[in-house]
């Protein structure tokens, strides 16, 4: 039986309505990977917004990673490891999700959205 603990935080990605890529810039600090094999792959979206917003997240608990300027939509597919968290959050917009295996295990509508996540399985 898995459980499944879900807290709100952000996404990441950047893509424009007709699917093609935005430039955004981001930062990050090199971590190391957890270990074992992935139990799936759920995706962080960020949505809303009326212009460019600052997206953060972190993914299997590595250091926070930053993307300015994106374009809304955005979304970033991810491996998940048992009991490690995942999160993001966006500032300039007004909804985020994290689903995983079609089920959505994150949610937040308000200004400025966090979505968090982690698998126990």
């Amino acid at each position: 039986m898995a459980v499944v603990a879900v807290m709100a935080t952000g996404c990441s990605n950047s893509s424009t309505a007709d699917g093609e890529s935005t430039p955004s810039t981001t930062t990050s600090v090199a971590a190391a990977k957890p270990t074992g094999t992935p139990i799936g792959t759920a995706t962080m979206q960020v949505t809303g917004g009326a212009g460019p917003v600052t997206i953060r997240y972190s993914i299997n608990g590595a250091p926070e990673q930053t993307e300015t300027d994106v374009t809304l939509p955005w979304s970033k597919d991810y491996p998940v490891y048992d009991q490690v968290q995942s999160s993001v959050s966006a500032k300039g917009a007004s909804a985020c999700t994290i689903t995983m295996k079609g089920m959505l295990v994150a949610m937040k509508n308000e200004a400025d959205p966090t979505c968090t996540f982690a698998y126990y399985g």
